[in-house]
C-alpha cells in the first residue's frame, strides 16, 4: 500500500513540475530551464544528505550518475516537447514509454509478469501511434514531428532513470539522487553554455523553472522510496500517471482541447500505464 501511495504522490508532483517546466520552456531555452531547475534540486539534495546521512558505496554513485544522465536528457527533452507541442499529447506519450519500458526490463531480467501486464505494453504502443497522429493541418502544426521525437526521447530517458535508480543500494539514502543531480547539472549547464554562453533565465521564466525544480526534487524522493519498497514495475508505472495532472492543468490554465481520436489515445495510454502495473 505504501508503494502505491508514494507512487501516486510521485505522479502528482511530476505532473505539476512538468506543467511548470513546460511553461518556463515556452519563455526560455528548455536546456536552460532544466539546468536551473536541477541546480535548485541539487542544493536541496546536498542539504538533505548532510542532515540525513546514510552509508553508500561507489557503485551507488555510479548508478546515480547514470540515472542523472538519463533523467537529465529525459527532462530536457520533455520540456522541449511541452514547449513545442500540446501538453495533453506530449505528457501521456512520454508516460506510456517511461512506465512500460521498466516493466519490460523486469520481464527480460526474469521477473514474472502476468499476461494482462504484457497486454498493457501492447496497448501502450497502440496509444503512442494514436496520440501522435493529428488529422488536420493546423493540428499537425500544434504537434510537429520534433515535439513527438522529443517526447519519445523523454520517455526513454525517464525509463532509464527508473531502472538505474533501482540498481542502487537500498540503504544508500539520498546519495544516488545527489550523484544524479551533480551529473545532470554539469551536463545541462555545459550544453546551455555551449548554446548561448550563459545559463541565466528570462525574468518571466524563473518562477516556473524554480517551481518545477522544487517539485521535481520532491518527486524524486518519493519515487526512489517507492522503488526501494515495492516492485520496480509497480513503482515506475504508477509513477508515470503524471499526465493526468499535466492534462488537467493544461486544460484549466491553457484551455487546451483534444480531438476525439486523440482523447481515445490518451485514455489508452493511461490504461496501458495501469495494466502494466498489475502483477
Amino acid at each position: 500500500m505504501l508503494t502505491i501511495i508514494l507512487s501516486t504522490a510521485t505522479s502528482l508532483l511530476f505532473g505539476c513540475s512538468d506543467f511548470l517546466g513546460g511553461l518556463a520552456s515556452r519563455r526560455d531555452s528548455a536546456f536552460a530551464v532544466t539546468a536551473n531547475a536541477h541546480l535548485l534540486s541539487l542544493v536541496v539534495f546536498a542539504v538533505a544528505v548532510i542532515v540525513f546521512p546514510a552509508p553508500f558505496g561507489g557503485i551507488d554513485l555510479w548508478w546515480g550518475a547514470a540515472a542523472g544522465i538519463s533523467g537529465g536528457i529525459g527532462v530536457a527533452s520533455l520540456y522541449g516537447a511541452l514547449a513545442l507541442g500540446r501538453m495533453g499529447i506530449v505528457a501521456p506519450l512520454t508516460a506510456a514509454l517511461s512506465g512500460s519500458l521498466p516493466a519490460l526490463y523486469d520481464l527480460v531480467r526474469g521477473t514474472e509478469v502476468r499476461p494482462l501486464s504484457l497486454f498493457g505494453l501492447a496497448v501502450a504502443l497502440v496509444a503512442i501511434v494514436i496520440v501522435s497522429a493529428s488529422g488536420q493541418p493546423d493540428e499537425r502544426a500544434e504537434m510537429p514531428p520534433r515535439a513527438i521525437a522529443l517526447a519519445f526521447a523523454a520517455g526513454v530517458g525517464f525509463a532509464g532513470s527508473f531502472i538505474f535508480f533501482s540498481l542502487a543500494g537500498k540503504t544508500s539514502g539520498l546519495m544516488p539522487l545527489l550523484a544524479a543531480r551533480v551529473v545532470s547539472v554539469a551536463l545541462l549547464m555545459a550544453v546551455t553554455f555551449a548554446r548561448r554562453g550563459h545559463a541565466s533565465l528570462a525574468p518571466d521564466a524563473r518562477a516556473s523553472a524554480f517551481g518545477a525544480g522544487a517539485l521535481d526534487a520532491a518527486a524524486n524522493v518519493t519515487m526512489l522510496t517507492a522503488i526501494r519498497i515495492g516492485p520496480l514495475a509497480v513503482a515506475s508505472v504508477l509513477g508515470s500517471l503524471y499526465p493526468v495532472v499535466t492534462i488537467l492543468l493544461a486544460r484549466t490554465v491553457l484551455g487546451e482541447r483534444l480531438r476525439p481520436v486523440q482523447r481515445a489515445g490518451v485514455v489508452l495510454a493511461l490504461a496501458a500505464v495501469m495494466l502494466t502495473a498489475i502483477k
